[in-house]
């Protein structure tokens, strides 16, 4: 009786417990973008012992007891427990985490960051060495927000980062600004280059893209952010295409990239302000709150300020920092000083 006993709560337990299982998940190390009920941020996952390079799927729900954390690759076990009577828009299974079997570093975040192009289909780019808007092919990646941007030698450009594996890479549809520049070659074959790329490979401060053969098409070295170049205090040498001749009614221009403010002289008032705007190619000031004295001198003053509103991307060389417009034209020229 007492054996008929056990096997009866062996069953009633068993039969309670249909609707319960555990599964092998894997988490991916960044979440897209995709629409539930309503546009939301999904993780990545697959089911399995092993995980497939391009069988990553969206997870609209979420997992119980999980603290997921951008930048790791996680294996899980998870109790997947089938609902009854759920409202429409709601998932039909509850998950919850058992174990945490495996939390690792994902390496494709190497990736991230600025990138100065060295070569074109296997040809040296030769272009001075210069940061921001013009002039050199850059390109940043953000594997997080699976966003590419940069510049093509003329253009900025944004896209998507479809896909990406242990050395494949999918891009999405590019955009840029339509510009024309003088000579569009280089411009012209970087953009063709970058979409076809299809493979990446990463030795140290290198970054070599291919297409699907292996053939060489962009090769890259890591960079010191624009942006970062950019936070010091700068004199004025040309402002509006006229020459600076006396320093002391030079505008003298301080820009803090960390906290995004603006300060100095238009070289007679001082002044303060945000800035709005500011990628390793875009620049935009806010309104400048300033003195208001009058100097016998106020040429370059007022030239100055009316340059400032109208920058919209710069670009740093040879201790330079040039401020151009939304065209590309020099709107100011002004030299790093101690």
């Amino acid at each position: 009786m007492k054996n008929i006993l056990i096997v009866g709560i062996i069953l009633l337990f068993a039969a309670c417990n249909t609707g319960e299982k555990a599964a092998i998940y894997w988490v991916n190390s960044y979440r897209v973008d995709c629409v539930g009920v309503g546009p939301m941020k999904c993780m990545l996952v697959q089911k399995g012992e092993t995980p497939e390079p391009g069988k990553w799927t969206n997870f609209y729900s979420k997992i119980e007891g999980f603290e997921y954390e951008p930048g790791f690759i996680y294996k899980l076990k998870v109790k997947e427990e089938q609902l009854e009577n759920v409202p429409a828009d709601a998932s039909s299974i509850k998950y919850t985490l058992v174990e945490v079997l495996e939390k690792k570093e994902d390496t494709k975040l190497a990736l991230d960051g600025s990138w100065e192009a060295l070569k074109i289909n296997g040809s040296v780019i030769k272009l001075p060495r210069s940061r921001g808007a013009g002039v050199l092919p850059n390109l940043q990646i953000n594997i997080r927000d699976m966003q590419i941007s940069g510049i093509d030698n003329c253009n900025n450009f944004t896209g998507q980062i479809t896909g990406i594996g242990d050395n494949t890479i999918e891009l999405g549809a590019i955009a840029g600004t339509q510009k024309m520049c003088p000579d569009m070659s280089i411009s012209k074959a970087f953009k063709e280059a970058l979409l076809a790329v299809k493979k990446y490979e990463l030795k140290e401060n290198n970054l070599l893209f291919t297409d699907e053969a292996g053939n060489e098409l962009l090769e890259f070295t890591k960079a010191t952010e624009a942006k970062v170049l950019l936070n010091d205090i700068w004199v004025a040498e040309i402002v509006d295409g006229e020459t600076v001749g006396d320093v002391s009614i030079a505008p003298r221009l301080e820009i803090n990239s960390t906290e995004m403010k603006a300060m100095g002289s238009d070289g007679c008032n001082n002044f303060t302000g945000a800035i709005t705007t500011l990628t390793n190619a875009e620049l935009v000031f806010g309104p400048l709150a300033g003195t208001r004295k009058m100097c016998p001198d106020m040429t370059f003053a007022d030239k100055f300020n009316k340059a400032i509103p109208l920058v919209r991307s710069y670009k740093i060389a040879n201790m330079k920092l040039m401020l151009l417009d939304e065209k590309g034209e020099v709107l100011l020229v002004l030299k790093k000083v101690d």
